[in-house]
């Protein structure tokens, strides 16, 4: 099975398509500027609200089990 692939507006104006896991990091690091979902484009300046918030912690009290963002030092991981 194919993974889907994302249209994606980078900084620059040019269009590609993406993976989920690297749409992810290129809204993380504000490399793009839109994206595309079934109902239509995200523009990420005027559309914050529309996105997911990965900092809202609060809800689930469980171990965390994600890897950190690449770059980003957290305790018990290595590196």
């Amino acid at each position: 099975m194919q993974a889907t692939r994302i249209d994606v507006v980078y900084q620059d104006g040019s269009y590609g398509k993406v993976s989920n896991d690297v749409l992810d990091i290129l809204i993380a690091t504000e490399r793009i500027v839109r994206f595309r979902r079934r109902d239509g484009w995200v523009d990420l300046l005027a559309d914050a609200d529309r996105l997911r918030d990965y900092c809202g912690f609060q809800a689930y009290r469980g171990i965390e089990r994600r890897a950190p963002w690449p770059g980003r030092q957290e305790p018990g991981f290595p590196g």
